[in-house]
């Protein structure tokens, strides 16, 4: 597993940039610049995103396009801009963003991020486990044989050989599919496996794990007493935008509200 040491991190996730969410692009981009440009007294050593930045992503090849979404531009000018000013940017795949590339990631000075790292503090005695936590919801067998197909090479390879138009249908319809899929389900069936965050902290040997995905944000303690914490998801509800994040330092975890 992949260990990264820091002084100190932003994390968010599950933010879900789309072409129909301007004021959430508005927001996650004031939320950057603040978390990470001076809004607060140091720069965080390293901005950390854990998954589902896009609400799809159909391949980087949409950044080569003569027109491509304003958001886009927008995002892609700050995360240049973060890593530029000294902070290092890791991006995660979730499961509505696993087409993230190396070209996005060259565009924005960006990392990309395996499926879980280890997060070890130089001061601290705490390693934190990050992941996107889709794979801790094993109660779901649809969506974890879903994200085996397309995670596999062979499935990538052959989506990213159409052209952009038909990505981008084909990308509508696993939406429309994967919410219907979803209203029928039980909400437990959902949410994570405490079993399986059990035993991904033993087997990373860490005191507390942090993902998103659940959109389900707080702070969990597990039957062992370790920590589980959700970061909290982007959304618009009854016209009010709830959001934010997470700063990771040696003397603990503070919420970075929008």
């Amino acid at each position: 597993m992949v260990t990264l040491r820091f002084e100190s991190a932003v994390l968010c996730s599950d933010i879900h940039l789309s072409t129909s969410t301007d004021k959430i692009s508005t927001a996650f981009i004031h939320w950057l610049q603040e978390s990470c440009l001076g809004g607060i007294k140091a720069k965080p050593e390293w901005l950390l995103i854990l998954g589902d930045l896009f609400d799809a992503w159909i391949g980087d090849d949409i950044l080569e396009t003569a027109n491509p979404p304003e958001y886009l531009i927008w995002l892609v000018s700050i995360l240049k801009e973060i890593s530029q000013s000294g902070v290092k940017v890791g991006i995660m795949h979730g499961n509505r963003d696993f087409l993230i590339g190396e070209n996005f990631c060259k565009k924005t000075h960006a990392k990309l991020l395996p499926q879980e790292i280890l997060l070890s503090h130089n001061q601290s005695k705490f390693n934190y486990l990050l992941m996107h936590g889709d794979q801790l919801c094993t109660d779901d067998i649809e969506h974890q044989e879903f994200r085996k197909m397309v995670l596999s090479p062979n499935w990538r390879n052959i989506f990213l050989k159409k052209d952009i138009s038909n990505r981008l249908l084909i990308a509508s319809k696993m939406r429309k599919e994967s919410n219907y899929a979803k209203s029928k389900k039980k909400q437990e069936i959902m949410d994570i496996n405490v079993s399986e965050v059990e035993k991904q902290l033993n087997l990373s040997d860490a005191s507390v794990i942090i993902h998103g995905h659940t959109h389900r944000p707080g702070s969990y303690e597990l039957p062992s007493g370790r920590k589980r914490i959700v970061l909290p998801d982007w959304r618009i509800f009854k016209d009010k935008l709830s959001g934010g994040g997470l700063l990771l330092k040696s003397s603990g975890l503070y919420q970075l509200s929008l």
